[in-house]
């Protein structure tokens, strides 16, 4: 029961801290219209991103993981306190005109939290013993027992002498570890098999969500029976993007292969691999796609963050690079907006930076030793 409770409240923490930081971003950036899971869905890219740089530094100076828990609660604290002030009237807002908001879904949204509610319990009841999961717990268990960062091998115990720069680059598996180290009595498995397995579930139902408001805009021509709905605007793009939303759910549904995405939600959700997959492509598209339309805000500060919390994710962010790539060069090239472009290549900077030091990494221009 008391670890039951602890993985709530570790639940609710994080939860609230990157709705916290979405909300400053959002402040900072002076949008008008709110969102409650816009705000968490970006503060989520933010605080990766930054944890990435954070975890990085103290990981190549060989500071202990202890002092990575400090400085990130003194970042989250500073956060939620900076959320509390210029975040808690666009919540009470947002909470004001909730019933207003559901109206404008209908029942289509019955029909997506359904699909969330029903991908949340698979991800909690699936046993996984792969090598795959004994590697992201292990590496978070052996960072928390030895007080280090990268310096042992998760899997024999032993000292590694030179940082891999497959896993050294990556430093997700070490937010569970500094969050099982903050929230004492919480064990490494949990946090990271349950808690941050049900975060990042939730934060890829809002990536993809927030494709199909991009993909289902209201301003479109329409219709005369969906004219009629002229006098709710927000709802044709809600209900269409609930039902996106549901439509990619049982598609992953019926992916019980490797090669599609949803073996990746349901069963790894742990894993960086699948927050490229399930999380941030979903998220690149869906910049991708407001540009297209040129219907979104500061696409490109998104792209950014979402580009930074992909190297804190996986290796496999150069996946993320070519999806956005692929998508935003024709449109620059089509209608001729190269001004674009330089935005393009700042936005695609953390990528771009992680793929050079790993190469120098792998080709020996310069090793960075664990022990000194």
């Amino acid at each position: 029961m008391k670890i039951m409770l602890l993985a709530a409240a570790a639940l609710v923490v994080q939860m609230f801290l990157f709705l916290c930081i979405g909300s400053i971003v959002m402040k900072i950036r002076g949008r008008e219209e709110y969102s409650l899971s816009h705000a968490a869905w970006i503060g989520y890219f933010v605080y990766f991103g930054i944890f990435e740089v954070v975890c990085l530094i103290c990981e190549v100076t060989l500071l202990p993981l202890r002092t990575l828990a400090v400085l990130m609660a003194v970042i989250a604290g500073g956060a939620i306190l900076a959320g509390l002030f210029f975040g808690y009237r666009s919540w009470i807002q947002a909470m004001n005109s909730l019933r207003y908001r559901l109206k404008l879904h209908g029942g289509t949204v019955i029909l997506m939290l359904l699909a969330l509610a029903a991908s949340c319990v698979f991800v909690l009841l699936y046993y996984d013993a792969s090598a795959d999961s004994g590697w992201y717990v292990g590496t978070a268990s052996t960072a928390l027992a030895t007080n280090t960062i990268g310096r042992f091998d998760p899997s024999t115990g032993t000292r590694i002498l030179r940082f891999k720069s497959r896993y050294a680059l990556n430093c997700f598996p070490y937010h569970n570890a500094v969050i099982s180290s903050l929230v004492k009595g919480l064990p490494v498995i949990v946090q990271a098999r349950s808690v941050m397995s049900l975060i990042n579930v939730i934060m890829s139902f809002i990536s993809v969500y927030e494709l199909g408001l991009v993909l289902f805009p209201d301003h479109e021509e329409r219709g005369a029976k969906v004219r009629s709905i002229r006098n709710r605007p927000g709802s044709y793009s809600r209900k269409r993007a609930d039902l996106f939303v549901v439509m990619v759910f049982a598609v992953n549904v019926l992916s019980s292969t490797i090669y599609m995405p949803g073996i990746f939600l349901f069963t790894r959700s742990y894993e960086g691999k699948s927050l490229i997959v399930n999380v941030a492509i979903p998220a690149a598209l869906a910049v991708c796609a407001g540009l297209w339309r040129e219907i979104r805000e500061d696409p490109m500060r998104d792209l950014f963050w979402i580009m930074a919390a992909s190297v804190c994710f996986s290796a496999s962010s150069i996946m993320t690079l070519a999806v956005s790539l692929t998508a935003l060069l024709p449109l620059i090239v089509i209608r001729g907006k190269w001004k674009q472009l330089p935005s393009l290549l700042c936005a695609c900077l953390p990528v771009f930076v992680w793929a050079a030091v790993y190469y120098l990494i792998q080709h020996g221009v310069f090793v960075l030793r664990t022990w000194r």
